[in-house]
C-alpha cells in the first residue's frame, strides 16, 4: 500500500479537510460524484467517531496498486487501545467494500476499503503525481494554511533531531575529539571522546581555559584556538597546533594535533569553528627516538635480520620436528615385525625345548622373551606418542561420560583382574578430538589400577567441575601414590619412578596425555603423597577457542611480526 496524504483528527476544522480530501482521492481514482461522496462518508463517520472519543488521531489515505482488486484506502487510528464498539463504524461499514479492525498496546486502526475501477491505471509515475497534488492542493481556509506550515514546521523539527542525533552518533563512533567553538572562543559542542579523556565538562573547560588539560610548555600556542582576539583576527582557513593533553586518570600528557576551521554562512559570515584533536603520541614518541637514537635505524635493520633468521630457523624445526615425528613413526612401525618374530621364537623355544635346555639356556630365553615384549610395548606407545603428533584434530562436541564409561568397558579384563572399583559421575560435554579424549582416559584409569596398593583393591573416582569457560576432570585414586618433587619429570618422555620389573611401563603414558591435553589448549598436573593416592587434575577449555590454530599457524608459519601497542 502506497501512503498519499494524512491529516490530524482533533477538532470539526480536521473533520472538514478529511471528508475534502477523500472527496480528492475519490476523484482521482476515477470514481462516480456519488462513490466520491459514499466513500467520503465513511470516512467523515469513522473520523468524527475519533475526534470525539479518541486520542491524537490521524487520518492516512493510501492506495492499493494490485492489479487484480485495485483500493482507496481510509486508514484512521488514535492511541486509545480499546476494544468498545464504534458507533460511527456501525453506519461507515455499510458504504465500504470491506474494512478492518486492528488494537495493539499503542494504537486502535481502523481501515476502511472502496474498490476502483481496475481499468484505473496506477504506477509509480501516477502516485508521484497524486502525492504532489495533495502536496500542492491550495488551502481551504486559514485553518488549513496554518495547519500545513505547522506541520511543515514539526516536520523540519523532526528531520534536523534526526540529523542532530546521526551527527552525534557519527562523532561519537569517530576515535577522535571533535568539537565546535563560538566566536568568543568557547565550546558549544564536543563528542563524548573529550570527556573520556579530560574528564572534564565543556563549562569547566570554558572556565579553566583548558589551564588543567594543555601542558604548561604547551598551552601558549594551544590558547590561540580559544582565545577570541586572535580568533576574530584571523582570516585563516585552519588553524593547526601540536599540544600535550593530560589523561583524566593519569599524570602523564600524551601529544595530539589540534586544528579549527571557520564554518561560515553565505554571506561569508562566522557562524562557529569545527575542531577536531587526534592522538599523535606514538607518532611523537618515534619522531623523538629516532631524533636522539641515530643507532635506532641500524637496530631496526638488525632486529629484522634476526626476525628473518628467526623464521627460517623456526621453519627449520618445524621441518626437522616433522621428518623426527615420520622417522619415529616409520622406525617404530618397521620393528614391529622383527620384534614379533623375536618374541614369537622365544616363546616358541620355551615352549618346545624347554626340556632339552638346560638352566642358563632357559634364564636367557626368559630375559629374550620379557625384553621382547617390553620393545613392543615401547615401540607400541612410541607409534601412540608419534600418532597424536601427527593426526589432525577433529574437533566436535564430546560426552566425556560417555568416553569414561568406553574406557571402562574396554578395560573390563584388567579391572576385573585387579579387582578395582570406578565411579564415573556426570561429566560434561567439551569441544575435543573424540579420538584423543578417549586414549588421554584409557592412559589415566589404567595409570590408576598399574599403581594399586597390593593389599588394596583399588578405587577410582572420576569427576569434573567447571571453572569460568573451563572444565576441571580429576581421576582419583587410592594407590601407592608419589613424592610430589618428581610431579615435573613424571609428564616428560621415557620417565619413570618405579622400576619395570615391578611396574610394568615405557615411561611414554603420562607423556601422550600431556600432549594431548596440550593440543587441546589445556593443562595437566597432579596432587598426591606416598602411600596416599594420587589425584590427576586436567583442565580443558569447554569450547574450543581459536588460540589453538592459531598457535599451530605460528609454528608452522613462523613468529607473527611485533608491532608496538600504542598505549
Amino acid at each position: 500500500m502506497q501512503e498519499l496524504t494524512r491529516v490530524t483528527l482533533q477538532n470539526e476544522m480536521d473533520l472538514i479537510l478529511a471528508h475534502k480530501r477523500s472527496m480528492r482521492l475519490a476523484e482521482l481514482a476515477g470514481l462516480s460524484l456519488s462513490a466520491q461522496t459514499t466513500f467520503a462518508t465513511a470516512v467523515s463517520e469513522v473520523a468524527r467517531n475519533t475526534i470525539d472519543r479518541g486520542k491524537n488521531g490521524r487520518l492516512i489515505l493510501m492506495v492499493n496498486p494490485d492489479q487484480r482488486e485495485k483500493y482507496i484506502i481510509a486508514k484512521i487510528t488514535d492511541e486509545e487501545s480499546q476494544t468498545k464498539h464504534y458507533e460511527g463504524l456501525t453506519y461507515a461499514r455499510r458504504l465500504v467494500n470491506k474494512y478492518n479492525i486492528s488494537f495493539d498496546s499503542k494504537e486502535t486502526a481502523i481501515e476502511l476499503y472502496f474498490e476502483i475501477p481496475v481499468s484505473t491505471k496506477l504506477d509509480i509515475q501516477k502516485l508521484d503525481e497524486w502525492k504532489k497534488i495533495f502536496r500542492n492542493e491550495p488551502a481551504v481556509s486559514p485553518y488549513d494554511e496554518l495547519k500545513r506550515k505547522n506541520e511543515q514546521l514539526q516536520d523540519l523539527a523532526q528531520k534536523l533531531e534526526e540529523r542532530e542525533q546521526q551527527y552525534k552518533m557519527l562523532t561519537n563512533a569517530l576515535p577522535i575529539i571533535i568539537f565546535t567553538l563560538n566566536e568568543k572562543g568557547e565550546l558549544i559542542y564536543a563528542n563524548e571522546w573529550l570527556k573520556r579523556f579530560t574528564g572534564s565538562s565543556l563549562q569547566q573547560l570554558n572556565t579553566t581555559h583548558w589551564k588543567d588539560i594543555v601542558h604548561p610548555d604547551d598551552y601558549d600556542s594551544f590558547s590561540v584556538l580559544i582565545n577570541n582576539q586572535q580568533l576574530s583576527a584571523t582570516r585563516a582557513s585552519a588553524i593547526k597546533t601540536q599540544c600535550r593533553l593530560r589523561h583524566r586518570n593519569e599524570d602523564d600528557y600524551y601529544w595530539h594535533m589540534a586544528s579549527i576551521s571557520p564554518l561560515n554562512d553565505e554571506s561569508g559570515k562566522l557562524l562557529y569553528w569545527i575542531g577536531y584533536i587526534v592522538d599523535i603520541n606514538a607518532q611523537k614518541l618515534v619522531e623523538e627516538t629516532l631524533k636522539n637514537n641515530h643507532e635506532l635505524k641500524e637496530a631496526q635493520r638488525q632486529l629484522k635480520e634476526n626476525q628473518i633468521v628467526l623464521e627460517t630457523n623456526i621453519k627449520e624445526l618445524n621441518r626437522s620436528n616433522q621428518e623426527l615425528q615420520q622417522f619415529a613413526y616409520v622406525a617404530s612401525h618397521d620393528l614391529q615385525e622383527p620384534i614379533r618374530k623375536i618374541s614369537f621364537y622365544s616363546g616358541y623355544l620355551l615352549d618346545k625345548y624347554k626340556d632339552v635346555l638346560d638352566e642358563t639356556g632357559l634364564s636367557f630365553l626368559t630375559i629374550m622373551l620379557s625384553a621382547s615384549k617390553r620393545m613392543r610395548k615401547l615401540i607400541n606407545d612410541l607409534l601412540a606418542y608419534s600418532r597424536v603428533e601427527r593426526q589432525q584434530l577433529q574437533f566436535k562436541p564430546v560426552s566425556l561420560t560417555q568416553i569414561a564409561q568406553e574406557v571402562v568397558k574396554d578395560l573390563e579384563l584388567l579391572v576385573s583382574e585387579k579387582n578395582a572399583t570406578i565411579q564415573v559421575d556426570e561429566l560434561a560435554t567439551v569441544d575435543a578430538d573424540e579420538g584423543q579424549m578417549h586414549q588421554l582416559f584409557e592412559n589415566l584409569i589404567g595409570n590408576a589400577i598399574k599403581y594399586a596398593k597390593d593389599d588394596v583393591p583399588s578405587v577410582i573416582h572420576i569427576n569434573c567441575k567447571p571453572i569460568d569457560d573451563q572444565l576441571q576432570i580429576l581421576v582419583k585414586d587410592n594407590g601407592i601414590g608419589f613424592d610430589e618433587k618428581y610431579l615435573p619429570q613424571m609428564f616428560a618422555l621415557f620417565q619413570r619412578l618405579h622400576s619395570s620389573e615391578k611396574y610394568e611401563g615405557t615411561g611414554l603414558g603420562l607423556a601422550i596425555c600431556q600432549k594431548i591435553v596440550s593440543l587441546h589448549n589445556g593443562k595437566i598436573t597432579a596432587q598426591s603423597q606416598e602411600g596416599e593416592g594420587a589425584t590427576f587434575i586436567v583442565t580443558l577449555p569447554i569450547s574450543h577457542s581459536s588460540s589453538v590454530t592459531q598457535e599451530k599457524d605460528w609454528l608452522a608459519n613462523g613468529l607473527p611480526e611485533y608491532k608496538p601497542a600504542h598505549k
